[in-house]
């Protein structure tokens, strides 16, 4: 009986191994579509170490060192916002555009809008 349970656990680490390896497979093919990477380390060829390990490394920038636009986009959403307080306060006016404009569409409801374009969509599909 214990022979049985031996040969089973032994088949049971194969099959995790065996899985272990399509996934870490599977998720260099998805890195390779999402990132360009056309190369694997030898370590993860092999199954060793962690895919993770490159993201977590102190100091070291997601997507292979590239900068991030965060920052500016971060930098142009306040530039944005700081503009349009300013527009109010002080009563400006841009190309015809008042900040009440900028609020009104922003705070406006576009659910009915949203959904008869989505039916005129499905409709098109449709057919």
């Amino acid at each position: 009986m214990s022979d049985a349970t031996m040969e089973q656990k032994l088949r049971l680490v194969q099959q995790v191994r065996s899985r272990y390896q399509e996934d870490q497979y599977d998720l260099s093919n998805r890195e390779r579509i999402l990132y360009g990477r056309t190369s694997i380390s030898p370590d993860r060829a092999a199954g060793y170490g962690s895919y993770y390990d490159d993201y977590y490394q102190e100091g070291a920038m997601p997507g292979g060192g590239e900068a991030s636009s965060f920052r500016l986009r971060l930098f142009l959403a306040m530039f944005l916002v700081m503009l349009v307080i300013v527009m109010d306060v002080n009563g400006i006016a841009v190309a015809g555009i008042t900040a009440e404009k900028i609020y009104e569409v922003i705070s406006a409801d576009y659910e009915e809008v949203l959904e008869t374009w989505v039916e005129a969509i499905s409709s098109n599909v449709r057919k």
